[in-house]
């Protein structure tokens, strides 16, 4: 695993608020896509991706208290844990942030 660098911090979504990233790993060159949400303060990753429908977590973000909805249909993740509320079975990944001086980092 590795830190790498997903935001600048004057770039991180707001209190309530979330958005979509697009990234390249720089060692591996993966490609990911991300939604990344800040909610009581903290910061929190996972793929953007609804693993029922196939649907956008980040890029129109629909927030409720720790739940992200799916643009789609609007199934519920959990944005701490990467399950989804109605079938817990149902997860996508999530990762850890670090807050850094110089921006948002995550462990991938």
């Amino acid at each position: 695993m590795s830190k790498v660098k997903i935001s600048e911090l004057k770039d991180a979504p707001s209190e309530g608020s979330g958005k979509q990233i697009n990234l390249t790993h720089p060692f591996t060159e993966t490609k990911y896509v991300l939604a990344i949400f800040c909610v009581e303060e903290k910061y929190y990753v996972m793929t953007d991706e609804c693993r029922m429908c196939g649907g956008s977590l980040g890029r129109l973000p629909d927030l409720r208290g720790m739940f992200a909805a799916c643009s789609r249909d609007q199934c519920l993740w959990n944005i701490r844990r990467g399950s989804c509320k109605f079938d817990r079975s149902s997860v996508t990944p999530t990762y850890r942030v670090s807050v850094m001086e110089d921006g948002l980092y995550i462990e991938i």
